[in-house]
């Protein structure tokens, strides 16, 4: 007898790493003739070119092909770019740590911007717009129109505004560039005089005293009179106990006074007799957003280092500022030049002194730190160029505009619209202005004359904005770098979608919104997805400033691009992905099965012809199944669950191998070559690699291509005019009520199996011939002494362990499909 053997057309070993390169510049899907160009444009939020790319990187490059091969499956094209960020800080660093001179900026973000592509085109991602960076001069030109047309319709303002600024940088940042972390400092009790009166004064920043102006209470609140060995103290009542405990005073309240007893107060600071300043007197001003439950009921005021400060106190009277931008103390003598966190120390030393300090405390509480740096920021009062999101538009704010128009954008994870729009309803103006040396130059003429305007256009034009940095020697504010990315939301029309990190919320995802919405009260956004980050096994999250990242080129050595596209798509990225290299090594196990899988079904295929219509009611039943599974991973890869469809393509490859390929198996090799045996597992096969071939395409794109070559060599072999798919489906009622009845036959059997062994504890083993067709009426007395257990001719439990071979006499009915009477023992 002949037996059909397999022909090694598909080789099990992938050899990914040498075989990548190959399939890169031979990649047979991207036909773009036969594609229709949806309204719909995958927007890049651009990486810094500040060096190689990282975890992070191609975690979203992997995203974001993924959605554009899922539209280009259903023969659609979604336009894509690829965009970089060349201005701000992380380069501005990288260039001065490795001492460039300011020529060699351009040539150093050029050079790192080819390296970057590469890597990203190693990821087999599809590029199908031109690449941008914010460096070309059309792109400075066109920023600049923006900023023209935003100064005419007075949206943009110069102001004298307490801003945040960067310890280690001395520069000014904007809201989404700080962010709030717990720390430990010292809280400061200590007295001033009024009249005979000494008031409590709490505060946890002590440097901000040189800049103290006046004093805030709370008006119409209940103040306590305290009399101690020494004097009469005052605070709020609501904290009496507190201020006690922390500041160990003795003695008894004598008398209540109301707030407004403190109106229009005057009081010498502790500082008098070492400058003029604080020679003169100071007020009391009332404050009705004071926290009633912390402190003492009274705050120092230095408008030039607090936000709340500076809005009260703006109205009254002219406000000083005696620190640098670089965090020294100006004009004072005794401080002169002195760092604000060594002064601390001198204000402490003069309180103790003159005995004003009544308690130093150490306390935890959240405080600001500069998002790229992880140092401390403070408020410093300067002049910036501010983008105004207070104004109002036909009775309407601009924050009110932006809100509405947040929801008609679809959200990924659904918790990022509560997050961006709380984070908008909370900021104040936006500071789009920086002191810094790599960037645009931001040309603000109060008068605003279109001639200077134009002729400042055509510069950049030429030339880009850094000629300006040649021709002026003073220091020149640039626009932030979220104000440059932002402008690419705007140059193309269409429906944007947008996909990036968590950590854009409070940066790029903000500015496109806010952008937009200032130019046409409108969003041209319809889906904003948010990924989470690549973690360590610590579960912390890699990063260049941390020193704890993974060099991309190790990791292309170990593993080959493909096993990575499949390790990130096993996980859900709306959580933090964990990454190890020893995770990576055994999913490449489960990466051998896809591997098995369609290695048996191509080797196989061979003198194939089929010709007839008839197929067997097994393989109806096999294809139609897996049929309703593609639509499953079909619906999860809409809904960007990635992970859940992988799962299932995962769970059909292991049933495959299982059960059915070792079911065909004797059909494939010992029938004949055109029998219909043969050619019915042929085809349900075929069909079935049509199938998982199409679903396995958003993710395996490597493996897709080997599988659509091969497919595309065997054309004359596969005769597809002779059976549709459509009538596969197309079942009779007959036949699918007989796969209903076969299907809940087989459960049946494993409730059998599972009650026998809870009966007698014994270890079963169960042969069957798995597709005959059966359908049991009734069974009982599950439990026997017998070593078999019959059900039918072909399907029999063996018991182990039992020696006595002698049958029971319980039976039961058991018919056929081809209505045959069969006696058997249970």
């Amino acid at each position: 007898m002949k037996i059909n053997f397999q022909k090694k057309n598909y080789i099990l070993k992938g050899n990914l790493l040498k075989n990548q390169i190959f399939i890169k510049e031979n990649i047979n899907y991207f036909i773009l003739k036969k594609k229709k160009i949806i309204n719909y444009f995958l927007l890049d939020g651009p990486p810094f070119a500040n060096g190689k790319i990282h975890l992070g990187h191609i975690l979203n490059k992997i995203i974001k092909n993924i959605i554009i091969n899922i539209y280009f499956n259903n023969n659609l094209l979604l336009l894509n770019n690829l965009g970089w960020d060349t201005h701000g800080l992380p380069i501005e660093q990288k260039i001065l740590i490795e001492k460039k001179n300011f020529i060699n900026f351009r040539l150093f973000v050029c050079k790192t911007i080819k390296e970057q592509k590469k890597d990203f085109l190693n990821l087999n991602l599809f590029n199908s717009y031109y690449n941008y960076n914010t460096m070309e001069p059309r792109f400075e030109s066109f920023q600049i129109k923006i900023f023209q047309y935003l100064l005419i319709k007075s949206l943009i303002k110069l102001e004298n505004y307490p801003n945040f600024l960067c310890y280690n940088c001395n520069s000014t940042l904007s809201f989404s560039e700080v962010i709030y972390k717990k720390k430990k400092s010292y809280s400061y009790y200590f007295k001033i005089k009024i009249k005979n009166l000494y008031i409590i004064i709490w505060t946890t920043t002590l440097w901000s005293i040189i800049n103290n102006q006046a004093c805030f209470f709370v008006k119409n609140n209940i103040y306590v009179i305290f009399k101690s060995k020494k004097c009469f103290l005052t605070f709020l009542i609501n904290v009496y106990k507190k201020v006690l405990k922390i500041t160990s005073i003795k003695g008894k309240i004598v008398s209540y006074l109301n707030g407004s007893f403190f109106f229009k107060k005057k009081y010498h600071i502790f500082l008098n007799n070492i400058f003029k300043f604080y020679n003169r007197k100071l007020y009391l001003i009332k404050n009705n957003y004071i926290d009633k439950n912390l402190g003492t009921g009274f705050i120092h005021c230095a408008p030039s280092n607090g936000i709340e400060d500076f809005e009260l106190y703006i109205k009254k009277k002219k406000i000083y500022n005696f620190i640098t931008t670089k965090c020294l103390v100006k004009k004072i003598n005794l401080f002169l030049n002195l760092n604000i966190f060594y002064l601390n120390i001198l204000i402490f030393k003069l309180m103790f002194k003159r005995n004003i300090l009544l308690k130093k405390k150490k306390i935890t509480h959240k405080y600001m730190f500069c998002w790229r740096h992880k140092n401390l920021v403070i408020y410093f009062l300067n002049k910036q160029v501010f983008l105004n999101l207070n104004f109002f538009f036909r009775k309407y704010s601009i924050k009110q505009i932006i809100l509405f128009n947040l929801k008609k954008i679809f959200f990924l994870p659904k918790k990022t619209k509560k997050l961006i729009s709380n984070m908008i309803n909370l900021r104040s103006n936006w500071c789009i202005s920086r002191q810094r040396i790599w960037g645009v130059y931001i040309y603000y003429n109060n008068s605003v004359k279109k001639e200077s305007f134009s002729f400042y256009k055509n510069i950049t034009k030429t030339f880009s904005s850094h000629i300006f940095f040649f021709l002026k020697k003073e220091k020149l504010n640039i626009l932030d770098v979220w104000f440059d990315s932002s402008i690419s939301s705007i140059l193309f029309n269409k429906n944007n979608i947008l996909i990036e990190g968590k950590d854009q919320i409070r940066g790029w995802f903000q500015s496109c919104i806010i952008i937009q919405c200032l130019l046409y009260f409108n969003l041209n956004i319809k889906f904003l997805i948010m990924h989470n980050f690549c973690v360590n096994m610590q579960g912390e999250k890699f990063s260049k400033s941390e020193k704890n990242f993974i060099k991309i080129e190790k990791i292309y050595k170990l593993h080959s691009i493909e096993i990575i596209k499949y390790y990130f798509s096993k996980h859900n990225f709306f959580k933090n992905i964990f990454f190890n290299n020893f995770k990576i090594k055994n999913l490449s196990i489960s990466y051998k099965k896809i591997r098995i899988f369609f290695k048996f079904i191509i080797n196989n295929f061979y003198n194939f012809n089929f010709k007839k219509k008839q197929i067997l009611l097994i393989d109806y039943w096999l294809i139609n199944k897996i049929y309703k599974f593609i639509i499953l991973i079909n619906n999860n890869f809409k809904k960007y669950n990635y992970y859940k469809s992988m799962k299932i393509i995962i769970f059909i490859i292991n049933f495959l191998i299982n059960n059915y390929f070792s079911y065909s198996k004797n059909k494939l090799y010992l029938s004949k070559l055109n029998s219909l045996i043969r050619n019915s597992s042929l085809f349900t096969l075929y069909n079935i690699l049509l199938l998982i071939k199409k679903s396995i395409f958003p993710i395996l794109s490597f493996t897709f291509n080997e599988i659509f070559n091969f497919i595309k060599n065997k054309k004359k072999v596969f005769i597809k005019k002779n059976i549709k798919f459509s009538y596969i489906l197309k079942f009779k009622k007959k036949n699918l009520n007989k796969i209903i009845l076969y299907s809940n036959v087989l459960r049946f059997i494993n409730k059998i199996k599972k009650e026998l062994i809870n009966l007698n504890n014994i270890n079963l083993n169960i042969y069957n011939n798995f597709w005959n067709w059966f359908i049991i009426k009734k069974y009982y007395n599950y439990s026997c002494n017998t070593l078999y257990c019959y059900f039918s001719k072909d399907f029999f439990i063996k018991k182990k362990y039992i020696i006595n071979k002698k049958l029971c006499k319980n039976c039961v009915l058991n018919k056929l499909h081809n209505l045959e009477e069969l006696r058997f023992y249970v």
